[in-house]
């Protein structure tokens, strides 16, 4: 896929557990796409069709274990999975993500 095709990229980490999975998140049309970096303990590429998500919410992320950085998102899948990211400004991205998942979903009337 060339980098033209992304409706929007940045650094985000993928929480799995207590770690936080750093590389970059992608945004296309038709995917959202997690691709670690090559340091981390646990790799690869989570890749969720937008047709498959549920809803996107923005959530606050811990510190020493207190609710305080409004820098999480949370993505639900249509069969309840929930994923959480930590990015830089989570409400423009949770709403780029939105934008793309209703452009994805047909007008029904």
């Amino acid at each position: 896929m060339s980098e033209e095709s992304y409706i929007r990229t940045g650094l985000a980490n993928l929480m799995k557990g207590m770690e936080g999975v750093g590389g970059k998140l992608y945004l296309t049309s038709t995917e959202l796409i997690h691709k670690s970096h090559a340091i981390n303990v646990q790799r690869g590429t989570v890749t969720l069709d937008l047709a498959d998500i549920e809803t996107v919410e923005r959530v606050r992320n811990k510190l020493l274990g207190v609710p305080l950085l409004k820098n999480g998102l949370k993505i639900t899948t249509n069969d309840g999975e929930e994923l959480r990211y930590v990015v830089n400004k989570a409400s423009q991205r949770g709403e780029d993500i939105e934008q793309a998942i209703n452009k994805e979903k047909p007008n029904v009337m």
